[in-house]
């Protein structure tokens, strides 16, 4: 437990397992009730929908759906961390993760020839004593 300044208003609270001040944590409990009123009257909606129709900040409703508040209520679209695009899970959309899965596994090659160069460069490279071939 410390002293932390709230995320949402700035103001200094005494940190526990709720990781805002208590007057914007119950703020966010009345807007998570307004949300999931929403939502069920509409089944399927975007995150601009829901921030229009319930007047909750877009960056409040996406930290409530990336912690699964709304999970199995309904769909809820919002946008790829990388391009924007609209998705239902998840961070990246199937396109952006393909990309990404890539750049790791060409990353992992590159590295991977880099380390054989080196060994490559290494091989028969030792100390030589002149006192062990005396002995043989």
């Amino acid at each position: 437990m410390g002293l932390k300044n709230c995320p949402e208003c700035g103001k200094l609270f005494v940190s526990g397992t709720i990781p805002m001040c208590p007057a914007c944590y119950e703020q966010e409990e009345k807007d998570e009730m307004k949300i999931v009123e929403y939502l069920r009257e509409k089944n399927k909606a975007s995150m601009e929908e829901i921030h229009e129709a319930t007047g909750v900040k877009e960056r409040t409703i996406f930290r409530m759906i990336k912690a699964g508040r709304f999970m199995g209520i309904s769909d809820i679209s919002y946008p790829c961390e990388v391009c924007g695009t609209l998705i239902f899970g998840g961070r990246m959309c199937d396109k952006c993760n393909t990309d990404f899965l890539e750049q790791v596994k060409k990353s992992n090659l590159d590295r991977a020839a880099k380390v054989q160069i080196e060994s490559d460069k290494n091989r028969g490279a030792g100390m030589y004593s002149r006192e062990r071939d005396r002995y043989r």
